[in-house]
């Protein structure tokens, strides 16, 4: 049976398919990119190898027409390519690339054309249209008005494009979200933008603090926006939201969320009760997986399965695989636990205890013993 591959990572590929259940799955860790591989659906994970072990590796990306598998790093890492999508011999991508700190990755095939969108901190979208050999920055993105309230949190409080969207029905259309600062929109394949704020409040502090946007491909009209304060729904394409899980909810800050590939009224969300504020006062912050049959109203916490350890602190990662009937969701921790499901969420399984964590950022350090803690911000110093 040939290996099908699944790609766990804070800020790359999110999703996958196949003819059957995934067989391997590479993550993005804090030391590089770890590989886990079955021999069949039924035999157990095992850990497999490591590679680009010096990089925090903050997002993948997998190039189908070509096979080329790319990693974006965190810390000024930069971007690399493994030609032959295995992960195991790597080069380093620089022509263009004026800033080396990769937080997000996504490819867009139009036709036989194929573009790969890079979001850089600080906040910086770029474009490779020959395979990621050369790169271009899209400065349209930093005409937008607001740009010198852009900000994140904690030191050096530097934004960063968090996610790259694509419209399912229209060429030409971008989304660019970013961590903190606006949720942006080009609608002429990136020569202008616009902010689309209808969501934001003037009470709410973190109100631009974007993390994810989906798009229903059966109806895109609906999307569904993932914030700092929440999940929100819109039904008129991103002008007007309903407010549908807030700070104080059980999970009041909210990251990664698919739909059910066979209902699309069927959501799953992964995300944290606490925000990173907390989790560094605290070193918890009850992480987990909901699940919502009606679009967002109700939601049922999915947990059967889920090791305590694995939901006391972060979800970082979550990924989807689908096949036939079939789906699988990987998560991926700050203290380094791998948990799947592959019957939507009804039990769980810990695939490995040996990878290490995965980790956008600096959020792995929260939950770190604090003499650790301290090495690995003088590591990040340097």
């Amino acid at each position: 049976m040939a290996e099908i591959t699944t790609y766990l990572s804070p800020n790359g590929r999110q999703t996958s398919s196949g003819d059957g259940p995934a067989t391997r799955i590479l993550v993005a860790t804090v030391n590089g990119v770890a590989t886990m591989r079955r021999a069949s659906p039924s035999a157990p994970w095992s850990p497999e190898g490591k590679s680009l072990e010096t990089n925090h590796v903050s997002c993948l990306e997998f190039e189908e027409s070509s096979g080329r598998l790319f990693a974006g790093a965190h810390n000024d890492g930069g971007l690399w390519v493994s030609e032959d999508g295995s992960g195991k011999s790597w080069r380093q991508l620089t022509n263009g690339l004026d800033r080396p700190h990769i937080y997000a990755l996504a490819v867009r095939r139009r036709g036989d054309h194929v573009s790969l969108f890079a979001g850089t901190s600080p906040a910086g979208l770029y474009r490779s249209d020959d395979l990621g050999e050369s790169w271009f920055e899209i400065k349209s993105m930093l005409d937008v008005p607001g740009t010198d309230q852009w900000t994140f949190p904690p030191p050096p409080h530097i934004p960063h494009v968090k996610q790259i969207v694509f419209h399912p029905k229209e060429p030409d259309t971008i989304f660019c979200l970013i961590e903190q600062g606006a949720f942006l929109k080009s609608e002429d394949d990136g020569k202008n933008w616009v902010e689309l704020d209808g969501y934001s409040r003037p009470e709410d502090f973190y109100y631009h603090d974007m993390h994810r946007l989906l798009i229903r491909p059966d109806d895109p009209d609906v999307f569904y926006l993932v914030t700092g304060v929440g999940f929100y729904r819109s039904d008129d394409a991103g002008q007007t939201y309903e407010h549908l899980m807030r700070r104080g909810d059980r999970i009041g800050y909210p990251d990664t969320v698919f739909l059910d590939p066979h209902d699309s009224k069927t959501i799953y969300m992964s995300g944290s009760e606490h925000d990173p504020g907390t989790w560094r006062k605290t070193g918890i912050a009850r992480s987990c997986v909901l699940s919502s049959a009606d679009e967002g109203q109700t939601w049922v916490e999915l947990d059967y399965g889920m090791r305590e350890n694995a939901a006391v602190s972060s979800i970082e990662a979550m990924c989807q695989h689908v096949w036939g009937d079939g789906m699988m969701l990987v998560v991926g921790t700050a203290t380094g636990e791998v948990c799947i499901t592959e019957d939507r969420g009804a039990s769980w399984i810990q695939v490995s205890e040996a990878i290490q964590p995965v980790s956008k950022d600096h959020h792995y350090m929260a939950f770190l013993p604090e003499a650790e803690r301290e090495k690995a911000q003088a590591r990040r110093s340097v």
